[in-house]
């Protein structure tokens, strides 16, 4: 459900090759502004994808001042599956609308991907994003531990925000959003997403968010944005089949998974 680019091109198209047989979205939302969540960032080539919503393709969070957490799957090209660079890479700050200039466009120094990341599988997928200028006196998320498991315990009421599909029909929201979600069971998730399945869900490395009925969700464009449990990160808009369908829960990075990687880059 979640899906990659919100632009155009074929990034993501949740449906086509490997893991876009799943897709990358916030379906059934509010509005919200970076006020209220000024960790929220968008991610930004107007080289790439044209200046329309500022040139926006994911999301991301700010988790210190001068790292962003997003998905893997935002640098690597939906056709080739390999990794590829975003020219003229820029990180959004206090945007609350993307056709306007409000905030701060920040270049950036470096992207860190997992190495463990596979674009065939979806498993590992995150990146860090490294700012070329530090944000001081800005709010930055608080992220979970390593092997943390209480916040993933299902019917656990979750947030997630993005700029994506609003209707799962290609209508992108140039304002932000958010929608709330409980996380659900493993096996529901696996039931879903089958072992031997065009994209199987994989517990170790994943966790799936979805209203019991449908009709919440991310959506294509939402791809990278936060996850967050009781404040904190817990994961990343990452794959799924179609928007808000009762059938198909979107799929998220489980940070508890990869915090301690993470944390190499974050550090240093």
């Amino acid at each position: 459900m979640l899906a990659l680019a919100a632009l155009p091109a074929p990034l993501l198209t949740l449906g086509a090759a490997a893991p876009a047989a799943a897709q990358r979205r916030i379906v059934g939302g509010w509005s919200t502004t970076t006020r209220d969540h000024p960790w929220m960032v968008a991610l930004s080539s107007r080289e790439q994808f044209g200046s329309a919503r500022s040139g926006q393709f994911c999301g991301g969070a700010l988790v210190s001042p001068t790292k962003v957490v997003t998905a893997a799957h935002c640098f690597f090209n939906e056709s080739t599956g390999r990794r590829t660079d975003r020219p003229g890479l820029r990180v959004i700050i206090g945007r609350d609308d993307l056709n306007s200039r409000d905030g701060r466009e920040v270049a950036v120094r470096e992207v860190w991907v997992d190495q463990g990341y596979s674009f065939a599988t979806n498993e590992r997928d995150i990146a860090v994003v490294t700012l070329a200028e530090p944000q001081a006196g800005r709010e930055s998320l608080q992220v979970v531990g390593q092997g943390e498991s209480e916040p993933y315990r299902a019917g656990t009421a979750a947030q997630v925000y993005g700029w994506g599909d609003t209707t799962g029909g290609g209508r992108y929201s140039p304002t932000l959003r958010e929608v709330e979600v409980p996380l659900i069971a493993d096996t529901d998730c696996s039931h879903a997403y089958p072992p031997g399945g065009d994209s199987p869900f994989d517990a170790r490395t994943m966790v799936c968010a979805a209203a019991p009925k449908g009709g919440r969700d991310a959506c294509q464009g939402d791809s990278g944005g936060p996850l967050l449990v009781a404040g904190r990160l817990v994961g990343l808009v990452s794959w799924g089949t179609g928007c808000a369908e009762a059938a198909h829960p979107g799929v998220y990075t489980r940070i508890a998974a990869v915090a301690d990687d993470m944390r190499t880059v974050l550090d240093r």
